[in-house]
């Protein structure tokens, strides 16, 4: 199966495009516009009734310690990058297997360069996985040079959600057939079963008449 060809869903996630650091809006967000901003951004990785962020979820996250608490309720670039990165990873990952994830990236890199390298190793997967043509997302590079385990680090999990993805889109066109299907099939019955009522209607107008006859005789 090719879920690029096949579904809304894949075709998305085959031209994700995530905001980079600097595109992040540096004025800090509230609550709501958090949310908002959240819910568009991951909207392209997740099916239309899953729910993607939720107000309780950003609070959950801050008493984890995933991320920091909010100032004067509002939110900045840094946590919403980071918020962008585990509504990403959740999708395979565990809160506190995201959490470990994050603090190594943030340890060996500055947040916009991790969070850039994120984004640009997932859509290098998602776009591998998604073509027409799908093909293996890019090898590791396996250097002994600083920094070179944290960047494979990324590019393993990036391939894992990407994988994961493309699970759920094939799952979903499967599923969509089959309903297909059995809509029919179940249209087929229903016509089989008018079918058999006209042939007893068809049969008790019959016997109906042979009676008449009878008595009329």
């Amino acid at each position: 199966m090719q879920p690029a060809e096949q579904n809304a869903f894949a075709q998305n996630i085959a031209s994700l495009r995530l905001p980079r650091y600097a595109e992040i809006p540096h004025i800090e967000l509230y609550m709501d516009q958090l949310v908002g901003y959240l819910q568009e951004t991951l909207r392209p990785l997740y099916q239309p009734d899953d729910k993607i962020i939720t107000p309780s979820m950003v609070n959950n996250y801050v008493k984890q310690g995933v991320i920091a608490p909010p100032r004067a309720k509002k939110y900045t670039r840094e946590q919403v990058a980071q918020l962008i990165v585990i509504g990403i990873l959740k999708h395979t990952f565990s809160i506190g297997e995201i959490n470990h994830l994050i603090e190594q990236q943030i340890t060996s890199f500055e947040t916009d360069v991790a969070y850039d390298y994120f984004c640009t190793a997932l859509e290098n997967a998602c776009r591998a996985l998604f073509a027409p043509t799908s093909a293996a997302p890019a090898t590791l590079t396996s250097g002994s040079e600083p920094g070179d385990f944290e960047r494979d680090l990324v590019i393993a999990s990036s391939a894992a959600v990407a994988y994961t993805l493309y699970l759920r889109a094939s799952i979903a066109e499967t599923s969509g057939a089959a309903g297909a299907d059995g809509a029919g099939a179940g249209a087929g019955r229903a016509n089989a079963g008018r079918m058999g009522a006209n042939a007893s209607a068809s049969r008790a107008n019959a016997g109906a008449g042979r009676k008449r006859d009878k008595r009329g005789k």
